[in-house]
């Protein structure tokens, strides 16, 4: 069945998600545009979107079935605790809440509604990564040994937002994808501000994961290097086409790429089908519950104590 769909949140990320529901005409029958900013929607011209500028009415008014949260960060447990006790299924951009505390009462809603609740982890979802898990799987590159993450962006920060919230999550996310759901052991170190973070993370077996993210960088850096005991795995994050394995020797890897990931997360969310490749409940707690940890302890100054994770 087609969904009725609502996005809250337009501006720069949000219009993305406008755009990715526009190219999904099987499973999306009406879309609407919901945002408190006047500006925002006159800019919307498409004329099979509707415009909205009341969250609290969105549902009723347009008889949805599903909503888009795109909004900042710290409205997202807010928002979504609405929309769930509305009964739609809903999609929170990550993080999902920005405390476990809250992340767990609205995992908790979803199950007392009997809605679906989702989250933006759309690398899950990158063609390249998708297949360079089978390849790792398949034994390419040997046993993981570790995983960096680095996400730097030229985009200016929104000056509320945490780096380790919005960037380095994503980073927690794929190290869960690729290790099968293990848990890390221990943050072995987390250093940075609010808008620039690196965070190292310990995981069975000598595992180490490293993330680098910021905003207000010199230059874009968006990539994941998987290093195995037989070789490495090389992806450029904005190319959906093709990545590189280097082993023996140095092979690019061609993939099909049909939908963008973020078209990807989105039409999982709207088919709602089991088994999927969006991380499971408790892989959003637990990664959550790390982000907190390391967001307590980082330090401006310099670099935070070994702590051990609580399992």
């Amino acid at each position: 069945m087609r969904k009725r769909v609502g996005v809250v949140g337009c501006g720069r990320w949000g219009a993305k998600h406008l755009i990715a529901l526009q190219n999904m005409p099987d499973v999306v029958d009406c879309i609407v545009a919901c945002d408190l900013d006047e500006v925002v929607l006159k800019s919307i011209q498409s004329e099979s979107i509707q415009v909205h500028n009341n969250p609290k009415t969105l549902v009723d008014k347009f008889d949805l079935d599903a909503v888009v949260v795109v909004t900042p960060n710290q409205t997202h447990y807010s928002l979504g605790k609405q929309f769930l006790s509305q009964g739609v299924d809903v999609f929170l951009e990550k993080p999902m809440a920005t405390t476990f505390d809250h992340a767990s009462v609205l995992a908790s809603a979803a199950v007392q509604e009997g809605s679906a609740l989702k989250s933006g982890f759309l690398l899950r979802f990158h063609p390249c990564i998708e297949d360079a898990k089978s390849k790792i799987h398949g034994g390419k590159i040997g046993a993981i040994q570790s995983i960096h993450y680095r996400k730097k962006t030229t985009r200016k920060d929104d000056g509320v937002s945490h780096s380790l919230d919005s960037l380095a999550i994503h980073g927690v996310d794929l190290a869960e994808y690729l290790l099968n759901d293990q848990t890390p052991l221990r943050i072995s170190e987390v250093l940075g501000t609010r808008t620039q973070s690196q965070l190292t993370l310990e995981y069975p077996n000598q595992v180490e994961i490293h993330i680098d993210v910021g905003w207000n960088a010199s230059t874009d850096i968006s990539e994941l290097e998987i290093m195995g005991t037989d070789g490495r795995i090389l992806i450029q994050l904005q190319n959906h086409n093709d990545f590189i394995i280097e082993n023996e020797k140095i092979k690019t890897v061609s993939v099909n790429s049909n939908r963008t990931p973020l078209e990807g997360v989105l039409h999982d969310f709207l088919i709602n089908n089991s088994p999927s490749t969006a991380s499971s409940t408790g892989s959003i707690l637990r990664t959550i519950r790390c982000i907190e940890i390391a967001r307590s302890q980082l330090v401006t100054s310099g670099r935070s104590d070994t702590r051990e994770l609580k399992r």
